[in-house]
This record gives C-alpha cells, sequence and structure tokens, in this order.
C-alpha cells in the first residue's frame, strides 16, 4: 500500500512550513494524519509495513506540529502568542501522537516523550494536575527505557509545574535548582542543551508577567 497523492502533498506541505508559521503548520499536520489515518482505518490486526510506515509518518507530523506551537521554547517569537484555542490544538495532536506511539509499540523512552509534550502543553493552558500527571508519567517511562537524562529533564519541568501554579512542591519532588544539578551532574551528553531548555521555560512559564501563570 503506498502513500495517496493526497497524504504525499500534505506531508511535502507540512516539510516546506517548518520554521514557519505554527499555525500553519497545526493545520496542515492535522489534515495530514487524518489523510493517513482514514485510509488506514481502526487498528483490526498486524499491519502492512507501508500501514505501519504511514502511521509513524502521521505520529511525527501530529509531535512535531504540537512541538512548534508550544510556546516555552523561546522568550519572544515572531510569531503571535497562541490563544487558548490554538493551545488546546496543539494538545490534541500531542495526544494524537501519543496514541499512535502507543498503536505502533514504539517502546517505553517514545512513550515518555510522548507523554512529556502532553504535559509541556497542559502547562501552557495552566492546567497544573493535568501536566503533572503527564511529566510523572515521562518520568515513569522514561526510568523504564532506561533513559535516566531525560527522566531528570522532566523532573525539571515537574518542578517548574509547581512554580507557575504557586504550588508547594511536595516532599521527596525534587525543586529546579535540585533537578538542574542532577542534569549537570549526570554526564549526559544533552546536559548542557537541556539545563538551557529548562532555563528559557522556567522563564517563559514563571518569570515576572508571565502570562502562562494566570491561564
Amino acid at each position: 500500500m503506498t502513500e495517496t497523492l493526497v497524504e504525499t502533498l500534505h506531508v511535502d506541505r507540512f516539510k516546506s512550513l517548518r520554521g514557519g508559521d505554527p499555525r500553519l503548520i497545526v493545520a496542515e499536520a492535522e489534515a495530514a494524519a487524518d489523510a493517513i489515518e482514514a485510509r488506514i482505518g481502526e487498528p483490526s490486526g498486524t499491519l502492512a509495513a507501508a500501514e505501519r510506515e504511514a502511521l509513524m509518518a502521521a505520529q511525527r507530523l501530529c509531535f512535531n506540529a504540537a512541538a512548534d506551537r508550544w510556546p516555552g521554547w523561546e522568550e519572544a517569537s515572531q510569531w503571535p502568542a497562541p490563544t487558548r484555542a490554538e493551545l488546546h490544538r496543539g494538545l490534541a495532536l500531542a495526544r494524537r501522537s501519543s496514541a499512535l506511539v502507543h498503536r505502533l509499540d514504539l517502546g517505553p523512552l517514545r512513550e515518555g516523550t510522548s507523554h512529556w509534550m502532553i504535559g509541556a502543553c497542559h502547562l501552557a493552558l495552566g492546567e497544573t494536575d493535568d501536566a503533572l500527571a503527564a511529566f510523572s508519567l515521562a518520568v515513569s517511562r522514561y526510568q523504564s527505557a532506561p533513559a535516566p537524562g531525560p527522566a531528570r529533564l522532566a523532573q525539571g519541568y515537574i518542578a517548574i509545574a509547581y512554580e507557575a501554579a504557586a504550588r508547594a512542591r511536595p516532599d521527596g519532588v525534587a525543586s529546579f535548582e535540585e533537578a538542574q544539578a542532577a542534569l549537570a551532574a549526570g554526564g549526559f551528553e544533552d546536559a548542557a542543551a537541556w539545563g538551557k531548555q529548562l532555563d528559557v521555560a522556567r522563564r517563559v512559564f514563571v518569570g515576572d508577567g508571565s502570562p502562562f501563570r494566570t491561564r
């Protein structure tokens, strides 16, 4: 089963939009995933190789579009701040990506990242309980992988979620500084990049005047 012309057009257009207006990227990812999933249908047994490949493409499209719509990557963007409706569309894509990760049985590392993306979307929406639940699932799946670096990164986001909501952390939950220190001490190749990622996200969601603290 080969990729249809409609799917090819959507996927190619999505690729051409990367780095551009995230609103257009989200719309194109939705259209591409709709076309792919409509052709393959609901789970009904073992997937053919081409079907699996198409669903993996849909999963990547959904995840990347959700990530592009998430405002936590940078403090100042050339694009307008996302509305709540736009953030909810990003969350829907993150959930769709996660469902495909599970359907395709891509393993605990990918599951952890899919849960992290859901938590990140909830964080941007100010939905603290849902964010904490998703980040905690991410930590659990990362630990099962095992992937200790991403697990510590996700713990940093848990600390950010508590700070953004002005909530006290329960006993045993790492502070932001503790999570950063654990990353730095872990000897991970990506530790510096992850630390910077956490610093930026903290300023976006916790910094003075942040609109995300009151969403």
